[in-house]
């Protein structure tokens, strides 16, 4: 199977964004087009790829995605997670039926939807990825279009810069959730975008398939803190958390409807908390499978401070 023309829902997001990135290294393999909101402001080439076709589109009007749509190989969606309710997943996988689209790829890229860990999240903040995916798999096993996914955990370089992995390096402290031992399965978003482009040009293996990845090795909070420590040249400030109280206050703010503050905890429970913790999925990881090649922890916070989000 040929997956030449390329269609990206949500090219203006992280995920999106670098996607098209890495996409664009390949123009002998791929024709992109852009697919912008028709309402939102107008969408800006990439320097990496000034060319890309943009088509904005209106993505309530089945007219508009079936223009959109027409001679797709691929509808690779990149929405983030509160925008993957149900009935606008399905509206853009009939949609995407209906034109002839050989492959849905999902919008997931971190979680497997369908795991036990990832049933705890509020879906009005991560959206009804596992509905999407189910419903995927319906119309894949029908042979009425082909689906793919790929999560890595968290993505390490955006979890270190921007804060959620409990570092502030420009600060040099660090909250300690736990005991910092817990491993984890992280994958940086460059990695990410690799195996999806791999999966796009060779597609018979991971067709009708959601592949599991892991982009560094040996991922616990004090190998980071070690990693960082010796990157930087000086000591952080050591804070230490109670993660099963954290973990006792989200699931308190759950019921409140308190989402933003459940989310938090619920996240950071499920990547440190070693007796609760279901971030460790490397006996099911496909890395070879898409081409990923783990780093160590010290080369991934090596990449990560030197690279787009570096401070």
């Amino acid at each position: 199977m040929q997956l030449k023309n390329i269609a990206i829902i949500g090219p203006r997001g992280i995920v999106g964004s670098a996607l098209i990135d890495e996409l664009s290294k390949h123009p002998s393999s791929f024709n992109l087009t852009a697919l912008p909101r028709s309402s939102s402001a107008s969408y800006v080439p990439p320097p990496t790829n000034p060319h890309i076709s943009i088509h904005p589109t209106d993505f309530t009007s089945p007219t508009s995605l079936a223009t959109a749509f027409t001679n797709q190989d691929c509808i690779l969606c990149c929405v983030p997670g509160g925008s993957t309710q149900f009935p606008y997943q399905k509206t853009l996988i009939d949609a995407a039926i209906s034109a002839g689209v050989k492959v849905f790829f999902a919008s997931e890229f971190i979680s497997d939807p369908l795991s036990e860990a990832f049933a705890i999240f509020p879906t009005e903040v991560v959206g009804e990825k596992a509905r999407a995916r189910r419903y995927l798999e319906e119309k894949a096993q029908r042979e009425e279009i082909g689906f793919m996914a790929v999560n890595g955990g968290p993505m390490f370089d955006l979890w270190l810069m921007k804060g959620p992995a409990g570092f502030d390096i420009k600060a040099r402290t660090v909250n300690i959730y736990g005991t910092g031992k817990n491993l984890a399965c992280w994958t940086p978003l460059p990695v990410i975008a690799t195996a999806v482009v791999n999966m796009l040009r060779n597609a018979e293996p991971v067709l009708n398939h959601a592949v599991l990845v892991s982009g560094v090795e040996g991922v616990t909070q004090n190998a980071i803190l070690a990693a960082l420590e010796e990157e930087i040249g000086e000591k952080f400030t050591v804070e230490k958390v109670d993660i099963k109280k954290l973990k006792k206050e989200a699931m308190d703010a759950l019921e409140r409807g308190e989402l933003k503050m459940a989310m938090r905890g619920l996240t950071l429970n499920s990547n440190f908390n070693e007796e609760d913790s279901k971030s460790n999925f490397w006996d099911q990881v496909e890395n070879d499978l898409v081409g990923v090649k783990p780093v160590s922890v010290k080369e991934a916070v090596r990449d990560a401070m030197r690279g787009k989000y570096a401070l």
